[in-house]
């Protein structure tokens, strides 16, 4: 049986000017599943949109497009893509940057809900 644990918000970030190979990766410490996410950047893409994918292995499971001159967007989820285990690798993977000027300082923060099997060891919020 499983314990739903209150939702958590989990930040990521690459600083400076983004390219079309910039990525940041982390190891999930529970399972759980991703409810909700943004990402923004403090200098907005110039000339085309800037693009991201927050991934699950290699599942997207949201998927961002910051238009020319936006600095903001709140990811469209596929569901089937965010359940996570334990130890999962959930990456924020850009694919474009605006043709003009790149966006920069890109931020993802993404909502989960954590969940917890009776009898596992103690999990991430001390709670057994």
């Amino acid at each position: 049986m499983s314990a739903i644990i209150s939702p958590e918000t989990i930040t990521m970030t690459i600083p400076g000017t983004l390219s079309s190979s910039s990525i940041v990766t982390m190891a999930m410490p529970y399972k759980g599943v991703i409810t909700g996410a943004y990402v923004a950047v403090t200098t907005a893409p110039v000339g085309s949109a800037l693009t991201a994918d927050l991934k699950v292995g290699s599942d997207v499971a949201a998927a961002f497009s910051i238009a020319a001159a936006g600095t903001s967007d709140e990811g469209t989820l596929t569901a089937a893509n965010c359940d996570f285990a334990k130890g999962a690798l959930v990456s924020l993977d850009v694919a474009t940057v605006g043709s003009g000027t790149a966006g920069s300082n890109i931020t993802v923060s993404f909502t989960v809900n954590a969940s917890h099997d009776a009898g596992d060891p103690l999990d991430w919020d001390g709670t057994a």
